[in-house]
């Protein structure tokens, strides 16, 4: 049979099969990950709204960049200029009247701006409930004169205020109907966002369950006006009446990226260009634009919005609520609100995030979320630019949870396969090294699994092996072997000895490494007299009833500095010490066969022991093969221990 054919008859490897089940599952955990993602992703806009707040950060800072970007950009020529004129603090210290008895003010400012004939007026100052003419006789006439000269030079919408309980404070009747009636008023109320900020417009802001997943927008507008009767929009009703009710028709989120930000003309200039004549300076200022008059006291009406629009004012204060009103206006005047981009891109979006954790190397995993997270904040900042919202919070958090979900399922199979490790190699090495292999920990001195430290040695052969080798089956030898070492393992291990290796009838043991030991001369020796014990027992309960020849045991003990951690290639590495300390320990072996005793020791060794054991006796300086003489010293059991 040629090679190629018994090639392909070869059977295959087991590790192939464990290999593809590896493989198949790092697929799966992959895509256990994947789909927690998805899931938490979907549940989160349920209730818990993470992926909301996550949005409403990339909008403010993506609002900031392309405004950034644009610095300044002027407005299109279809979109009339938007002009603030403010009641401010220092317009209301020269008028020298209190708030609620500014109709006359108010009045000839409505007069003045109507006037320059402007394209439309907005009045974001409520109307009094009640009349003021029992205070200030003609009070109330100057403010209708006003409004009626307004209402005549071009639209006007006023503001329609809620009290604390949410209701509509309906106008004192005269005012009402000088300003044009129910149909010239809006209210100008915003949703706010958990944070409190202003990001979004809704055609009615008081009515109206929240979208899904926006649970503070919701409990905002049941706080501002609870009990109000639907009502449009301050700026709806404005867009209304210039022909671009279409824009706000709809709920979107502010278009913040366009127009410079807002200057506002004191009430106090207006009022004195009246008075002055100047005709020319109205008219350059409000003449075919839009204008809003409103309060713009620090005190007074005051919405948080991501980016600083009131040019007066520190970046850091919340601009008045004129200025909010005034950028809708913009946007429906302008391009518009924001909208949403195409549907299957926000799920995509989400699949995409979420599959970062399939790879399979952590590195390339993390790499590639990192990625994808780049590409999404450059595509959500470009589609922000051409006015639409790329929502990317749930794509955010399907992505980090995917990870997250990734890296425990790796660990928790890691920690499978390092126990099955374990649990298969365990009858290969020692306890103390296997630990250290398999945890990679640092002992109670701090050295690693490798490492320089006095230890004790204890090397044990069997007597006769040669011999006995001659005349026995292997096959029976190993039995024999397996007997033997059954029998004493267990005592050395629980002495604290590492066993470096089983050689034939050999058997080194290390006292002291890997694990760190107080005395590893005192529990070597207990070891030995354990092992002799052993041995014993073995000899009389298990080979005599079976008729074969009992076994006998020399040992060397030393104690010395020795190295010890992992000697070998890459490819297949031993646990083991080197030193003097073992040649010494393996070569009393001899020593102790030569005077017919079962243990030989050191001096040094004996030194080292806490206490003296009975039975100990000195050897005198004792001739080593390879090595100058050494003080050796011996030992038996004493009888009936």
């Amino acid at each position: 049979m040629s090679e190629p054919e018994l090639a392909q008859r070869r059977p295959v490897p087991a590790r192939f099969g464990a290999g593809r089940w590896r493989v198949h599952g790092a697929a799966l955990r992959g895509l256990a990950a994947v789909l927690a993602g998805i899931v938490v992703a979907v549940q989160d806009g349920r209730g818990y709204a993470v992926a909301a707040r996550l949005d409403d950060w990339a909008f403010d800072a993506q609002t900031r960049l392309v405004r950034h970007w644009r610095a300044g950009e002027p407005l299109s020529d279809e979109s009339p200029q938007v002009v603030l004129v403010g009641l401010d603090e220092a317009s209301l210290k020269a008028l020298d009247v209190p708030l609620s008895l500014l109709h006359a003010p108010l009045g000839a400012a409505l007069g003045a701006i109507a006037a320059a004939r402007p394209r439309a007026i907005g009045l974001d100052i409520a109307l009094p409930e009640k009349s003021f003419d029992a205070v200030v006789p003609g009070i109330d006439r100057a403010l209708m004169q006003g409004l009626e000269a307004a209402r005549a030079a071009a639209p006007l919408t006023l503001a329609l205020d809620a009290d604390a309980d949410g209701r509509v404070r309906i106008p004192y009747a005269p005012l009402l109907a000088a300003a044009g009636g129910g149909e010239a008023f809006g209210a100008p109320l915003f949703p706010l966002d958990c944070d409190g900020v202003v990001r979004r417009f809704e055609p009615d802001p008081t009515r109206g369950d929240a979208p899904e997943g926006e649970v503070c927008r919701g409990r905002a507008r049941e706080r501002v006006a609870r009990a109000s009767p639907a009502l449009p929009t301050f700026a709806g009703r404005l867009a209304a009446q210039l022909g671009r009710a279409a824009a706000l028709e709809d709920a979107g989120d502010i278009d913040f990226t366009r127009g410079a930000a807002f200057t506002y003309v004191p009430l106090q200039s207006v009022l004195a260009w009246e008075r002055a004549g100047a005709r020319q300076a109205l008219d350059e200022r409000f003449a075919g634009r839009v204008v809003l008059l409103g309060s713009v006291l620090p005190y007074l009406d005051r919405l948080r919005l991501p980016v600083a629009l009131a040019a007066w004012e520190d970046a850091t204060v919340p601009p008045p609520g004129l200025v909010a009103n005034a950028q809708v206006l913009r946007n429906a005047l302008g391009q518009g609100l924001v909208r949403a981009p195409a549907q299957p891109l926000a799920p995509a979006l989400v699949l995409a995030l979420a599959g970062a954790a399939l790879p399979a190397r952590a590195r390339r995993r993390y790499a590639l979320l990192a990625l994808l997270l780049a590409l999404t904040i450059v595509l959500g900042t470009a589609l922000l630019a051409a006015g639409y919202r790329l929502a990317p919070g749930a794509a955010v958090l399907a992505g980090l949870t995917a990870l997250a979900a990734r890296t425990v399922l790796d660990l928790a199979a890691a920690h499978r396969q390092r126990d099955r490790l374990a649990r298969r190699v365990a009858g290969y090495l020692s306890p103390a090294v296997l630990q250290a292999v398999v945890d990679e920990s640092t002992d109670e001195a701090g050295a690693a699994l490798g490492g320089r430290r006095a230890i004790a040695l204890l090397f044990a052969d069997l007597q006769d092996f040669t011999r006995r080798s001659e005349h026995t089956d292997p096959g029976e030898m190993r039995a024999l072997l397996n007997r033997y070492y059954a029998a004493v393992t267990p005592g050395l291990h629980a002495h604290g000895g590492a066993i470096d290796n089983f050689r034939g009838d050999g058997i080194m043991v290390l006292f002291g490494a890997p694990r760190l030991l107080a005395q590893p001369c005192d529990a070597a020796f207990a070891a030995a007299g354990q092992m002799l014990a052993q041995i014993d027992r073995l000899n009389r309960e298990e080979l005599a009833p079976r008729g074969i020849e009992p076994v006998g045991v020399t040992m060397g003990l030393a104690f010395g500095e020795v190295v010890f951690g992992e000697l070998g290639s890459p490819d297949r590495r031993d646990f083991t010490a080197l030193g003097d300390a073992v040649n010494v320990a393996a070569h009393l072996q001899a020593v102790a066969k030569q005077h017919g005793i079962p243990v030989a020791m050191t001096a040094v060794f004996v030194q080292a022991l806490a206490q003296v054991p009975a039975g100990l006796f000195a050897l005198g300086l004792q001739a080593i093969k390879g090595h100058s003489p050494l003080a050796v010293w011996g030992w038996s059991p004493p009888a009936g221990a």
